[in-house]
């Protein structure tokens, strides 16, 4: 069994190791303030559409996701992409105001 030695990773290195939750945590936080703005529609969408694309970076192979990695590669990808899927389904479904 071999050992790999890699020295600790500093601070900013384990900073930027965190960009796929980032992006989905950003586009999150677009979509709510869009939300918030009294555009929900366009701001659930992008919000569904961020949690999508953590869902597709989960399912990538070799890809270090960081803490989007929580359980297996496939829970993670099916709970993801359910979620971010269904609420841009749900956010088009539901009839605009008149």
């Amino acid at each position: 069994m071999t050992t790999d030695h890699r020295p600790p990773k500093n601070l900013v290195q384990q900073v930027l190791g965190q960009w796929p939750l980032a992006l989905v945590l950003s586009g999150v936080t677009v979509g709510l303030f869009i939300v918030f703005l009294g555009h929900w529609r366009a701001g659930s969408t992008l919000m569904g559409a961020a949690i999508t694309v953590g869902g597709l970076l989960r399912l990538m192979p070799q890809q270090r996701v960081g803490l989007l990695a929580v359980r297996n590669r496939a829970v993670d990808s099916i709970l993801l992409l359910g979620v971010g899927i269904g609420v841009i389904i749900l956010a088009w479904w539901i009839p605009p105001n008149r």
